[in-house]
């Protein structure tokens, strides 16, 4: 297995990005952005090989300051097929560990994006890596399925919260230009401020949307109540996938259950553009066991990450 490093345009990247089956956020070009501008880290890209044939892809921010060299690798790689053989990662993890060995004063973080089987671990460790942090669980939803069994799909409270939402009556407007992206990221910010969460800073997401909004790649979605707005959500989109990013709300709009109906609208629009499969976000069974009930709820698959490795 060989990393192929050459440059390649915006074009290229995104065809190489529509090849996989499932993206996430966090291999996205919008994320790179924000990493450069936020963080001070730069995106490398390279394309995986094996014996030429390109099977997959990465993207790594990194600084290098001196002897001092930090590389980040979060959820990836990406594979081209829906199933890759587990012989894959193992290859992967071996070539990633040559190309940046362990030395001092050099920081690995790594988030593998696979399925964790204890199988997944086991040969990261033989590689030469060691666990650093406990797994990352998300729930994906497909969008292949149709709307109607989706719906069926949803767990019984959800659905039931979803149905008195829709006879609340509440407005729901999108913005696709960001015009209302100001007011969105101060709401949502005080939101993170009262509830003391974790999540992306306003600034950050700010310098996604700044090259997600310009492909129309972004939504927000507001939930108004007599005008007035109760709660709003943040879907990104990338390659086949999307996420759900971040949101807020009110007690009015959590009153009015606003996020049932405006991850179901999210739902439709997603499918309207062609995205086969929907990242609900982080969840933290042993940690929001709410924010966990609330978003396994719509029916997704959990989706368990190895965890992070060094």
């Amino acid at each position: 297995m060989q990393f192929n490093w050459t440059e390649r345009s915006e074009v290229e990247w995104r065809d190489f990005f529509s090849r996989v089956p499932r993206t996430n956020v966090l291999q996205s070009a919008p994320f790179a952005r924000a990493t450069r501008i936020c963080d001070q880290k730069q995106t490398r890209h390279a394309v995986i090989e094996i014996d030429g044939k390109a099977i997959g892809m990465m993207s790594i921010q990194e600084i290098k300051l001196g002897p001092v060299h930090v590389i980040d690798l979060y959820r990836g790689p990406l594979w081209f097929t829906e199933d890759p053989p587990l012989e894959w990662l193992a290859d992967f993890a071996v070539a990633f560990n040559k190309a940046f060995p362990r030395r001092p004063f050099r920081r690995r973080r790594w988030m593998p994006e696979w399925k964790d089987d204890g199988k997944a671990r086991e040969v990261i460790r033989k590689a030469g890596f060691r666990a650093k942090q406990l797994s990352f669980e998300t729930v994906w939803l497909d969008l292949t399925l149709p709307e109607q069994d989706i719906r069926a799909n949803l767990d019984r409270k959800w659905r039931g919260s979803l149905g008195k939402a829709e006879r609340e009556n509440l407005e729901l407007i999108q913005d696709w230009t960001g015009s209302t992206g100001k007011a969105f990221l101060q709401q949502y910010s005080v939101d993170k401020a009262i509830k003391k969460y974790h999540g992306r800073s306003p600034r950050f997401i700010a310098a996604e949307l700044a090259l997600a909004l310009r492909s129309r790649e972004a939504v927000f979605l507001w939930a108004c109540q007599d005008k007035v707005p109760v709660a709003g959500i943040l879907i990104l989109m990338h390659g086949n996938s999307a996420t759900y990013r971040i949101g807020w709300t009110t007690d009015e709009g959590r009153k009015a259950n606003a996020h049932n109906v405006m991850l179901w609208e999210a739902v439709k629009i997603l499918k309207l553009r062609g995205i086969k499969a929907f990242d609900l976000g982080g969840v933290e069974p042993h940690g929001a066991e709410g924010l966990t009930a609330f978003k396994a709820g719509m029916g997704g698959e959990r989706f368990k990450l190895p965890g992070i490795f060094s």
